[in-house]
């Protein structure tokens, strides 16, 4: 009995059900109306009928099953404007991708994910959490959490609700007491930690509203400050204030220094197929999170492709006059070790207006010094991954495009070696 009332609420009104199997169920029997009078009907102009209506009914049982598994699909993913056949993709295609692990911070970090959740769903971005400047650091500073916002553009860069959900979480509040300067997603992800009670909680529950394409998970639990030793010996605590000083900086360290990993970032370290580090300001986003022992302990570990994504253009303050390989050797001198096996430099032409721009703000082009990869015996890679915007940037889709083409160049020549 149970069983039959389940059967009739298939049939209860405004499920946009019955039609469809209505139109299964006359499709259906035409065929085979059709096929019996074929076998039957000796008169040639009765035959090429029964042909037509084969034809014809089969067509609407096709259309009809389309339209069916459309229907149901329109109730399991309500409001999305998507095709059947991009969420069959997304769901089968992109959950047998690469498992990349991206770590880093700020725009560059974002501009990455942004271009790599076309190609997999395995993604974990492990972000830093020493931001102390602007909207971030006043909510870290009144309500004692960690910094939202770089934690929030990586989840925007991996969401997959419609743009107007996107741009709400990036809209930046222009005037109010005690608002203004706040974007809202870091004032959804403060609420959200409030009503969870964890920092972390408040970042999955985001997750689900954002439906995000991956994971975005904190380098550290813990409340971490970035304190710079520059070239004369003087010293600077505080990331958003350490670029201020027109001084070259000779180390970045972490306060407290034992800061301790997040659990899911050393597991997500452990199960990767590549690594990526970068792009992104060089000591203030993406040394930190190698400053956490056991997070550059657990990637030296693992054989898998590890990649640094070198950047486009020197950063006033951070990086003046730096080469390619002097980007690399600052990671190398800070945790003792040579992590990364693969670099990416861009090789894309750099508009000539776009660089007086930058050149007016202190920052150049990083220089490719070729001969320096070569002694350290990194492998290096060279592409067009700028953006033709009217930033000198990576471009998320050139540049995921090249992370990809990489790993499958190098999984490529593993396979030719195993088999010899």
């Amino acid at each position: 009995m149970k069983k039959l009332i389940k059967m009739i609420r298939w049939l209860y009104p405004g499920l946009r059900i019955k039609r469809w199997l209505i139109l299964l169920v006359l499709s259906i029997f035409f065929v085979i109306f059709s096929a019996v009078r074929f076998v039957y009907d000796s008169d040639p102009l009765l035959r090429v009928f029964d042909v037509v209506l084969f034809v014809f009914s089969f067509s609407v049982f096709v259309a009809g099953v389309k339209l069916l598994i459309e229907s149901f699909f329109e109730a399991i993913y309500p409001g999305k404007n998507k095709e059947l056949i991009d969420i069959i993709y997304e769901k089968r295609f992109l959950s047998k991708g690469p498992k990349i692990v991206a770590i880093g911070g700020g725009t560059g970090l974002s501009t990455l994910l942004e271009g790599l959740k076309e190609y997999t769903a395995n993604i974990t971005a492990i972000v830093t959490v020493a931001d102390e400047g602007g909207s971030s650091g006043r909510l870290r500073e009144e309500f004692g959490i960690l910094p939202p916002g770089d934690i929030r553009n990586c989840l925007v860069s991996l969401a997959e609700v419609p743009k107007m959900m996107r741009d709400l979480f990036q809209y930046r509040f222009q005037e109010g007491d005690g608002i203004k300067g706040h974007s809202f997603g870091n004032l959804f992800i403060t609420a959200m930690t409030q009503v969870t009670g964890s920092f972390k909680d408040a970042i999955e529950e985001s997750s689900i509203v954002l439906a995000i394409r991956g994971r975005v998970l904190p380098s550290s639990l813990d409340r971490i400050r970035l304190k710079a030793e520059y070239s004369d010996g003087t010293t600077k605590e505080g990331e958003d204030k350490i670029p201020d000083e027109d001084k070259s900086i000779k180390r970045i360290s972490l306060l407290p220094q034992d800061a301790k990993p997040n659990p899911e970032a050393i597991e997500a370290i452990r199960e990767a197929e590549i690594i990526v580090l970068g792009p992104g300001s060089l000591f203030t986003s993406v040394i930190p999170n190698l400053l956490i022992s056991q997070i550059s302990e657990e990637i030296a570990k693992r054989d898998v492709m590890k990649l640094y994504i070198c950047n486009v253009m020197t950063q006033n303050g951070e990086t003046n006059g730096f080469t390619a390989f002097d980007h690399l050797d600052a990671i190398i001198s800070h945790v003792k070790k040579n992590l990364f096996n693969v670099c990416l430099v861009n090789s894309g032409r750099l508009e000539h207006r776009l660089l007086v721009k930058y050149a007016q703000e202190k920052s150049f082009p990083v220089i490719f010094d070729r001969e320096r990869f070569k002694k350290r015996g990194i492998s290096i890679f060279e592409a067009s991954v700028v953006s033709s915007s009217n930033y000198l940037r990576h471009d998320s889709q050139k540049l995921a495009k090249e992370v990809i083409n990489i790993y499958n160049y190098r999984k490529r020549r593993w396979n030719v070696w195993k088999n010899k």
